[in-house]
């Protein structure tokens, strides 16, 4: 029991330690972007918190999931995220870091095109990235 408690206060220190040098370096991003803005683009800045849940299936076999807990800011069409992420379903709970970039714009009064690039990272595995383009049309 004293080595399960152990465990869980490590993990929570390092998660606590992740989480709080993402949000420092995201802001810092954010800010430095900010300050360097336009004056019109600062006033369309947006920052906000982007809690989301991903699960994969194959079949109807679950693959695992991801929690993302992002910071980020948007201005315009721009915006940029990121924070700690908790890989689950392998057995395991796996704290890493993940985050994502991207831009949509109007082409039409109904349609408009987006791209977004991502990245995360676990402890004992690679880099993964993702890249997603796309349009909406709307009626």
């Amino acid at each position: 029991m004293t080595a399960h408690l152990a465990a869980t206060s490590k993990l929570l220190g390092r998660s606590l330690n992740l989480m709080l040098k993402t949000a420092t370096a995201v802001f810092a991003c954010a800010a430095m972007g900010v300050a360097l803005a336009p004056a019109e683009a600062q006033a369309d800045t947006k920052f906000y918190v982007n809690p989301e849940y991903n699960q994969g299936f194959s079949g109807a076999t679950s693959l695992g999931g991801t929690l993302n807990i992002d910071l980020g800011v948007e201005s315009g069409p721009f915006y940029i995220q990121a924070g700690p992420a908790l890989a689950t379903g392998t057995g395991t709970a796996d704290w890493g870091v993940a985050g994502k970039t991207g831009v949509s714009g109007k082409v039409s009064d109904h349609m408009n095109l987006y791209a977004e690039v991502s990245a995360s990272k676990f402890e004992g595995s690679d880099v993964s990235y993702g890249l997603k383009v796309g349009s909406k049309y709307t009626f």
